[in-house]
């Protein structure tokens, strides 16, 4: 699995290496606020909890690095990361005469190339006096630290850049445009079909349907109760005027659409209402031209409550 690190920025990969060291030397990591670092990212002093296994584990003073790069098919052969190595192992001497280090772990999204890789790790060993040292690829960081950790992959978002959330944001800012437009010629008598709806809807096992998707019951209530419902009427009625047969089939095509996404991508969200609420953001973010920006949740909830999206 290729997260695609290179996509993270630099302070976001700083955090997510002292999340995952975390997870294999303790929870006594302890992350460096940005800046000049001197040679440092995170610190944990202490026995490892299993690092490099349960079996056999570092103990001491650690110091963990974080080397990113953009470049995707950047690796430790490059010389770049050469030089990067040799003004790291500067610090790390530094770090040893004031007795701040007895481990050090370099964790890069490069490509680990065995030769080079091994020879770098040496040159610390060699150049440093320390014994307990090592250069950790993107390939061990995939496999080994983020694809059994699905925590670590759902809080960092991983997985929406190893699959992009991807959508045709065009359609919906067409049908709410064009909603918005024709709200004034729909009048239907809210009140009664709002109680026939909610009826309707309790047939179907409202409870089991929000269990199912982790749809929280105060979202439930506060967002699509108290503010959506009102609509869902309006829009059946849209939907369903022959003038509007376009759109009709382009709220058709977008719902399929972010069903399958949303079936894909689920295990990256925890509430089903952040799933709403990044769908918001993926449309508006950047966009100065829509218009009714508020229908954009009232036509997410509309597809929920039609089981369009979400688990029946």
């Amino acid at each position: 699995m290729d997260y695609r690190l290179e996509l993270l920025s630099d302070d976001d990969f700083e955090d997510l290496i002292n999340r995952i060291c975390q997870k294999i030397l303790g929870m006594g990591v302890i992350s460096f606020s940005k800046g000049k670092d001197g040679g440092k990212d995170g610190r944990f002093t202490g026995k490892a909890e299993r690092y490099p296994s349960s079996e056999k584990r570092w103990e001491g003073k650690f110091i963990i690095q974080a080397k990113h790069t953009a470049n995707p098919i950047a690796s430790c052969s490059d010389s770049d990361f050469t030089t990067i190595v040799n003004g790291e192992i500067e610090k790390i001497k530094k770090l040893k005469e004031d007795n701040e280090i007895d481990c050090y772990l370099l964790f890069t999204n490069r490509k680990f190339t065995g030769v080079k890789g091994d020879d770098l790790r040496n040159k610390i060993i060699k150049d440093t006096g320390l014994e307990n040292v090592e250069i950790i690829g993107k390939e061990l960081i995939n496999d080994l630290y983020l694809s059994p950790h699905r925590d670590i992959v759902r809080e960092f978002q991983l997985n929406l850049l190893h699959i992009p959330f991807d959508f045709s944001e065009y359609e919906i800012k067409n049908i709410i445009a064009e909603f918005k437009e024709s709200l004034g010629e729909i009048s239907p008598d809210i009140k009664l079909q709002v109680e026939r709806i909610k009826t309707d809807y309790e047939r179907i096992g409202l409870d089991e349907k929000n269990e199912k998707n982790a749809l929280s019951k105060e979202y439930y209530e506060n967002q699509i109760l108290a503010s959506s419902l009102q609509d869902f009427e309006k829009i059946n009625a849209f939907l369903s005027d022959p003038r509007n047969d376009d759109l009709k089939e382009q709220f058709f095509d977008i719902a399929t659409e972010l069903s399958n996404l949303i079936h894909i991508q689920r295990d990256n969200f925890l509430a089903f209402e952040e799933i709403f609420i990044f769908i918001y953001k993926k449309i508006c973010d950047g966009a100065k031209d829509i218009r009714g920006k508020r229908h954009i949740f009232t036509l997410l909830h509309f597809m929920y409550w039609e089981c369009y999206i979400g688990i029946k």
